[in-house]
């Protein structure tokens, strides 16, 4: 059962190869709050496009990719999710022609609510998920139990 109010928050740089272990962490995160697995995979790969729309190797010319921002929190068996790059330019990565692109698609598919929105007084965007966990379901047999027979003979 989930906590009332459980909260999870970390701070790394914005590189590509730190997008793994966060999505891993992410996921855990939800699966111990009661998320079932539908909606640990709907986190992972909404999360995983997330980030790579704001972690670009080429967003800093300056080559300090600055700090990747991911919280979570579980208030009343809905998940948020709050990615953010703080980065001196975090542009959002873009389908050509200026597009939101597929991954911003697909993040809006799999989420219950999805916003991206600008920081206030701060370069780089917010973008918001929210899922709703549902409940994994007690695992169930496929037959009714037998009943046993303990004996000592053989």
């Amino acid at each position: 059962m989930a906590t009332r109010d459980a909260r999870f928050d970390r701070m790394v740089p914005a590189a590509p190869e730190a997008i793994g272990p966060l999505r891993r962490e992410v996921r855990r995160f939800a699966r111990a709050h009661g998320a079932s697995a539908d909606v640990q995979a709907a986190v992972a790969l909404a999360f995983s496009e997330a980030c790579t729309s704001v972690v670009r190797p080429d967003a800093d010319p300056l080559g300090d990719p600055g700090p990747l921002v991911v919280q979570a929190r579980v208030q009343d068996d809905v998940l948020l999710i709050r990615v953010a790059h703080v980065g001196r330019s975090a542009p959002l990565a873009t389908a050509q022609g200026g597009g939101y692109g597929f991954g911003l698609a697909l993040i809006t598919r799999l989420t219950e609510r999805f916003e991206v929105r600008d920081r206030v007084g701060l370069p780089g965007k917010d973008l918001e998920m929210t899922f709703r966990l549902e409940r994994a379901p007690a695992p169930q047999r496929s037959s009714p139990p037998r009943p046993s027979r303990s004996s000592t003979r053989r």
